[in-house]
């Protein structure tokens, strides 16, 4: 239910936007994540905004880091990304206007069954990082700028 309830509100979010938009022309860049568009997500949403709205949107997917250079540099109408702490320090140093949560993310760690980093079970993606670290176990991540392979971000959680 709160997936749909998401999706509506990413909808309302794109349709007002293309309402804005439409004076300006038919089309409105997004910056989003690649996994909200491996998520068949844009695929299922924009044929109903383009027909509801007349206006044409175009998804640049690519990491969350690169979305937000994306958003900073203004080569994007509207941004998709989760990094909220980034987001929210953007929005006060003035980058960006208008931010809403519109979904969120669940943190899937695999690993062998013999668990050697003892991470089974834990609550927070942060502290089975950290669990990984410090046993000195082969870790494998996506290396996309994403988040997850940031050194500093281990340090910060």
């Amino acid at each position: 239910m709160k997936l749909f309830r998401n999706a509506v509100l990413l909808v309302f979010m794109l349709s007002m936007l293309c309402v804005t938009a439409v004076s300006a022309g038919t089309r409105i860049r997004c910056a989003s994540t690649t996994s909200t568009q491996n998520s068949g997500l844009f695929g299922y949403l924009l044929p109903i905004v383009e027909r509801e709205t007349g206006v044409k949107v175009d998804v640049v997917a690519v990491g969350t880091g690169a979305a937000l250079e994306i958003g900073k540099r203004g080569d994007a109408d509207v941004l998709l990304v989760h990094a909220k702490d980034d987001e929210l320090k953007l929005v006060k140093e003035g980058y960006f206007v208008n931010r809403h949560d519109v979904m969120y993310n669940d943190f899937v760690i695999v690993g062998p069954p013999d668990d050697p980093a003892d991470i089974k079970g834990l609550k927070s993606a942060v502290e089975a990082f950290r669990k990984i670290s410090v046993a000195k176990v082969p870790f494998v991540s996506r290396g996309d700028n994403s988040g997850t392979n940031k050194n500093e971000d281990m340090e910060k959680g």
